[in-house]
């Protein structure tokens, strides 16, 4: 990929080097005095006014290709949207393995016009290395809805988890589709189940059977 984009560059300054030195060429021969004899039928101010066109041309395409390369420079340095906003709120709950837990949140839409939504969520990471979760899910009660302006909606969300899933601390982010770059996170801590253990009295507890 790297190569490619040497290449086009390559092209793309070649390209810039031909059309500077075609237009240097035009105002030279502009300026000669045995051309000038040879269009002395053409009206000295027209002669003036491509000369002054073929100026501002080069002037305008300096600037905008000076603009398109602090464009692309501030594109490929700056961090992406979604990363620079942070998550809008967070919700977070504990759950055992083979446990479902349910969460809610409510969706305002501040817009002035329908929004189609959809909400989507990441995998569930541990907070901890980044190890992804497979044992655990989210679904959404709506998933896919049409929310009109300033109103809100309630979500509800189950999260269901495998009995096979590792303890810890999981976190997903969700995001909403329709209100981007805006997302929201989802913690989960998945506990240990609690063991009862059941005392079974000694045999030598058990009261002697009475000899009849």
């Amino acid at each position: 990929m790297a190569k490619n984009m040497e290449d086009i560059t390559k092209q793309v300054l070649d390209i810039n080097r031909n059309y500077i030195n075609k237009s240097i060429d035009v105002i030279g021969l502009l300026k000669e005095a045995g051309n000038a004899k040879k269009i002395t039928n053409i009206d000295k101010d027209l002669v003036v006014d491509v000369f002054n066109g073929i100026v501002k041309l080069n002037l305008e395409y300096y600037a905008k290709l000076v603009d398109f390369g602090f464009s692309v420079t501030n594109q490929i340095l700056s961090p992406s949207q979604e990363s620079s906003t942070g998550s809008s709120f967070t919700l977070s709950g504990k759950v055992k393995p083979g446990e479902i837990i349910t969460l809610q949140f409510v969706l305002d839409n501040p817009k002035s016009e329908a929004v189609l939504c959809e909400l989507q969520y990441s995998s569930f990471l541990n907070i901890d290395d980044q190890t992804e979760n497979p044992e655990i899910s989210a679904k959404f009660s709506p998933q896919s809805f049409e929310l009109e302006p300033e109103k809100s909606i309630t979500i509800d969300i189950s999260c269901p988890v495998s009995k096979a899933s590792k303890l810890g601390t999981y976190f997903s982010h969700v995001k909403v589709v329709g209100f981007e770059p805006a997302y929201f996170t989802i913690i989960l801590t998945i506990e240990k189940p609690i063991t009862t253990n059941v005392s079974k009295k000694n045999q030598s507890d058990k009261k002697p059977e009475s000899k009849t």
